[in-house]
């Protein structure tokens, strides 16, 4: 599934919010399933677009490592996190979008340290692509 195809999903279960309301003065279980479907959906929309971000970082990475430019700035995963809690419109709490993304970002870094192991890695120009 492409980003495009994942957004176009999330899109329209947004709208499918307002009927999911409307399920829930109807039959409860029927309430449930379609809750439940709508999940799945949303859980798969998101893995590939998490895998798509990583994967996006890890050009962004490489074109650096090119470049010779630090891969690591730290301010970039704070105007990120910044980025983040503004679009945050809830029910989501600033704070768990805060822990979810400090994830998020964390996990981008694993997967960035995996792919230089076994390569010479300064740690001290850790890569943080998780940001761009």
């Amino acid at each position: 599934m492409s980003s495009s195809e994942a957004i176009s999903i999330l899109e329209s279960l947004t709208h499918d919010l307002q009927s999911l309301k409307k399920l829930a003065d109807g039959d409860p279980q029927n309430t449930l399933d379609h809750c439940r479907k709508t999940i799945d959906k949303l859980d798969i929309a998101i893995i590939n677009l998490l895998n798509e971000r990583v994967a996006v970082a890890n050009v962004i990475a490489d074109v650096k490592k090119d470049l010779d430019i630090p891969v690591y700035v730290p301010t970039r995963e704070a105007d990120v996190i910044r980025n983040i809690l503004a679009a945050n419109e809830g029910p989501l709490s600033d704070e768990a979008a805060r822990r979810l993304y400090e994830r998020i970002i964390d996990e981008t870094r694993s997967n960035e340290r995996q792919r230089y192991q076994g390569h010479h890695f300064d740690e001290s120009s850790e890569v943080d692509d998780t940001s761009d």
